[in-house]
């Protein structure tokens, strides 16, 4: 699952139902994810991270855990 290649302007967590909206700087991106959707969506973007983020895990400029 991948977001639209747009900054993300905001996002709102409906309490009743769950379901997470996001509102992108092109209003015509803005999508609606169930909650199981944007689970995903936060773990996919967390290991991306880290992937991004490993070459410099060796190195002694970076300080982060």
């Amino acid at each position: 699952m991948r977001l639209p290649n747009s900054p993300v302007r905001k996002v709102h967590e409906c309490r009743k139902c769950g379901d997470v909206s996001l509102k992108f700087w092109n209003p015509a991106l803005d999508q609606v994810y169930t909650k199981e959707e944007w689970e995903t969506v936060k773990m996919e973007g967390k290991e991306a991270l880290k992937r991004i983020l490993k070459p410099l895990e060796d190195t002694p400029i970076f300080f982060l855990e």
